[in-house]
């Protein structure tokens, strides 16, 4: 767990980034940012805080030899020689130019924060954060002209929502990554960062609600509800489970070779070593798959959402007619409700 009560901004830099495949080019800047002291509020609120809080843990990679991960050589350069941060945020700056090859990508403002006194078992580090802009947001302002007030239109950088982020914590180098939702290209963690999810019991159990989504695609409705309720059992009955047990409670509805192929699909996927023995907290997979294991589909199209979390679907007769369909359903609700 993060300790961020205490950091601190020690230095920030902007450069522009642009498309390279439009050949858009980057524009680096040669001074630091000279905050104030309400600016670097704002920036260790909604920049460091998010990451560090809700940000996915990742780790950066290399297919032969991790000392030729740029991002990290950079970084480790930064946090034992903090005063060329500049010169050193450039080279970063420049990575992510060369990774910004996709169509899609639009070209913005790429900020390098160096925090200090991060804590990790009340430890202190370096933490280094780089975040990418590519969408801006328009807000009034008021302004005084004679004797009168007029509102005027602004487009500036939004602080509501991380677009694309990530912190790396000092030469421990533990990484949390943070997308917002709608970002459609991968070269923010894949290309630039060079960096995958870590394999932790979180990160396991996002994983398995994948694979559990994909095996109720795969199988008809009547055996769709019946696998959610012994999915539901299982999960209720045990406070730790592994991937293995959710394979098992799937055999029973979907061939065994193909979820053993949608398994090795996730793990290669995924680059998670032992998928099968991986332990998962039964709570977090429930969070996880709480969508899945609500929604039941009765048609093309159609289906039902069960909301309250005591209540499940227990039998539903579903038949057509002339002009769509016909659903009898039973929902049981726990007693004591």
């Amino acid at each position: 767990m993060l300790d961020i009560s205490s950091a601190r901004v020690v230095r920030c830099v902007v450069h522009r980034v642009g498309n390279r495949l439009r050949e858009e080019g980057c524009e680096l800047s040669q001074q630091e940012v000279h905050g104030t002291a309400e600016l670097h509020g704002t920036l260790l609120r909604h920049y460091l805080a998010p990451l560090a809080k809700a940000g996915e843990a990742f780790e950066l990679y290399h297919e032969s030899d991790i000392a030729l991960n740029a991002v990290r050589q950079f970084s480790s350069r930064i946090f034992a020689e903090s005063d060329d941060f500049i010169n050193l945020s450039q080279n970063i700056a420049k990575q992510l130019y060369a990774a910004s090859v996709h169509s899609s990508i639009a070209a913005g403002e790429f900020i390098a924060i160096l925090f200090c006194d991060v804590r990790i078992d009340d430890k202190p580090h370096f933490a280094l954060g780089l975040y990418k802009i590519e969408q801006r947001e328009t807000f009034l302002d008021v302004e005084r002209k004679d004797d009168s007030l007029n509102l005027v239109e602004l487009s500036g950088i939004p602080v509501s929502n991380i677009q694309k982020g990530a912190l790396i914590i000092g030469n421990s180098f533990e990484m949390f990554v943070k997308e917002s939702s709608g970002q459609q290209t991968k070269y923010w963690a894949e290309s630039f960062l060079k960096a995958r999810p870590k394999q932790t019991e979180k990160s396991t159990a996002k994983l398995a609600a994948q694979f559990v989504k994909q095996v109720c695609s795969r199988i008809d409705v009547e055996a769709g509800m019946s696998l959610r309720r012994d999915l539901v059992d299982v999960f209720s009955a045990n406070e730790t489970l592994s991937f293995r047990d959710v394979e098992e409670v799937s055999e029973r509805y979907l061939d065994r070779d193909e979820v053993s192929r949608l398994t090795n699909q996730l793990a290669d996927q995924s680059g998670f070593a032992s998928l099968a023995t991986s332990a998962i907290d039964s709570a977090t997979l429930t969070r996880q798959a709480r969508n899945v294991l609500r929604q039941y589909p009765l048609g093309e199209g159609i289906g039902i959402t069960i909301s309250n979390p005591k209540a499940r679907l227990d039998k539903c007769t579903i038949s057509k007619t002339m002009h769509g369909y016909r659903a009898i359903i039973d929902i049981d609700v726990e007693a004591g409700e």
